[in-house]
């Protein structure tokens, strides 16, 4: 993958042109024409490098929630998953795979909900359990681009729902995912590939469903960057239930977004801050 990066910038004469992840993936993981069966096989091998090298930079980076604030995401997490004071409940949407929210309840909250992905999937044991008493209520969590905790059955070549298993134990992980990369959508601006199949379909459509039901939606820490073309085709559909748009206060993505969604429905301040 290194020598293939190299290789591009040497022939570009170093330009910004292949300087970004999201180039660089987009061209590995979106090409269809090869030319020989070398060429396949070769393409095949940087698209195992890179999805491995995105899973292991952001899983490394971010492995826990920072100490200071942690209360304000308990404090976060129990209103969705108990209901403020009219008794209204929220679902938390995310196209993040990583698994700082799974750890955070895991760890502090425990005694208090359990974590729920809104769909039934797979396990490889009978005696496999997700660690919380199931009268808890639920942190509904759905993760619209995948989790570093779902992975395909050995030998599966689809992405249909009966192929993703739930893997929320290291033992597990490692007696049959050891080295395997997980179930996610990169960050490139080609994606069909990965929405094909049904489990991404069933996931969607359960956020299209959700959404329809929703009194009003808020966006944290989410900018629609250039890569989510078709979420903002998706979500300019409940353009009218959109409340907030909350993104950093020094992102220059600001004036786009209120061209799309109006100057009074962005916020820039920090994700943190917004939730306390």
């Amino acid at each position: 993958l290194m020598n293939f990066v190299q290789y591009l910038q040497k022939k570009a004469g170093n330009s910004d042109e292949f300087a970004s992840i999201e180039s660089i993936s987009s061209l590995i993981l979106g090409r269809r024409i090869f030319y020989n069966n070398d060429s396949y096989l070769y393409n095949q091998i940087l698209q195992n490098q890179i999805l491995h090298w995105i899973y292991e930079k952001i899983d490394g980076a971010a492995h826990q929630v920072d100490d200071d604030k942690i209360d304000i995401l308990k404090r976060f997490f129990r209103k969705c998953a108990l209901g403020d004071e009219n008794g209204d409940k929220s679902l938390v949407i995310t196209f993040n795979y990583d698994l700082l929210t799974e750890r955070l309840i895991k760890e502090h909250l425990a005694d208090e909900m359990r974590l729920g992905y809104l769909l039934n999937l797979n396990r490889y044991f009978l005696t496999q359990s997700e660690g919380y008493p199931k009268t808890l209520p639920t942190f509904q969590y759905l993760k619209l681009h995948g989790s570093f905790n779902w992975f395909r059955s050995p030998g599966s070549t689809s992405c249909d729902i009966d192929d993703v298993y739930l893997v929320d134990d290291e033992n597990t992980r490692n007696l049959i995912h050891d080295d395997d990369i997980p179930v996610f959508i990169p960050m490139a601006y080609t994606k069909g590939i990965y929405l094909s199949g049904s489990f991404y379909n069933v996931l969607w459509n359960i956020a299209q469903r959700y959404l329809d039901m929703a009194d009003e939606i808020n966006f944290v820490g989410y900018g629609f960057p250039a890569t989510d073309l078709d979420n903002l085709a998706f979500f300019l559909y409940y353009k009218k239930k959109i409340n907030h748009i909350v993104i950093s206060p020094t992102t220059s993505k600001r004036k786009r977004l209120e061209a799309l969604f109006g100057s009074e429905h962005i916020i820039g301040i920090d994700a943190v801050e917004y939730l306390s």
